[in-house]
């Protein structure tokens, strides 16, 4: 195989895995992106393989291509090495690993790196905690992408930081405005690609956004299911004119879920697992209708 076909049929699989939503030939497309890293050493492939490792959460591998990246010389990679330290993903949290590479994509401009230094001020992680400067940079990165023209890629987690800063200031209306344009603009992101920390992310943030206002049982989503679901309930809704029920129950003292006969853990679970019609869960955003809440059905 050539360089050139191998590029092709690259292309080919990105395409089905990430609009089509079909992994039929996930594991050809690992084979040629492995086989486009030896033959042309290009860090594009081997930063691509470390994030689809990732995202299977295999971070080990992960880890191994995103240090090849990096040896590379793309050190906009960097972003990616501070969440494997900062998260301990490969089993051992090293802030101060974490806060380097952060701070070296900072520097390069990633917007990721400044919003997790950020986290590092807010937390306490490896500097010293401080609230004001937590509070700047959010609030810089919010004047500095909240006209982007693809908003769904940085500022759904610029967002949920500065509501949860405006709520507890008491501008609830100001915070609530901001958890609905994340959670529009991170909706837009799930429906292409089901990244598992943006289905947390969302879970996180319809939670939070619940807890200041009442929830509008006349314009629902499938993303409002995580709070509906969180305790016993029975949902139903309609996708493309069929029927569908979910029922939430307790389960050895957490909430699970049952839908087309199966179960689910919990509301997390059924989002990251669970298809409609062969549609990935996360990918339905506004496509349901008809949606119906039975209060705390006895499971």
């Amino acid at each position: 195989m050539t360089i050139e076909e191998a590029r092709k049929l690259y292309e080919k699989y990105k395409r089905e895995i990430h609009w089509d939503h079909d992994h039929t030939n996930e594991d050809a497309l690992i084979e040629i992106t492995e086989f486009l890293v030896k033959e042309t050493g290009d860090p594009w492939y081997t930063s691509d393989l470390g994030a689809y490792y990732y995202g299977e959460k295999k971070y080990d591998l992960a880890l191994k291509y995103y240090e090849k990246t990096y040896e590379l010389g793309d050190r906009e990679i960097s972003t990616c090495l501070g969440y494997i330290w900062y998260y301990g993903r490969t089993g051992t949290v090293d802030y101060e690993k974490a806060f380097r590479y952060y701070s070296e994509a900072a520097q390069l401009g990633e917007t990721s790196a400044k919003r997790k230094l950020a986290d590092m001020y807010h937390h306490g992680f490896f500097v010293e905690k401080n609230e004001e400067t937590y509070r700047r940079m959010i609030e810089e990165l919010y004047e500095q992408h909240k006209d982007d023209e693809y908003s769904f890629i940085e500022l759904p987690g610029i967002c949920t930081r500065l509501a949860a800063i405006r709520a507890e200031e008491g501008k609830t209306e100001e915070a609530v405005n901001l958890y609905l344009r994340a959670k529009e603009d991170l909706a837009v992101s799930l429906r292409y690609n089901g990244f598992f920390g943006d289905i947390n992310v969302m879970e996180w943030l319809v939670n939070d956004l619940y807890a200041l206002i009442p929830v509008d049982y006349s314009d629902l989503d499938v993303f409002d299911l995580f709070y509906l679901l969180k305790e016993p309930n029975d949902v139903s809704f309609r996708y493309q004119r069929k029927k569908y029920r979910i029922s939430s129950f307790p389960d050895e003292g957490r909430t699970a879920v049952r839908f087309e006969g199966c179960c689910y853990r919990s509301v997390n679970d059924l989002f990251q697992k669970a298809k409609v019609s062969g549609k990935p869960f996360y990918a339905l955003s506004r496509e349901i209708y008809d949606v119906e809440v039975n209060h705390g059905r006895d499971h």
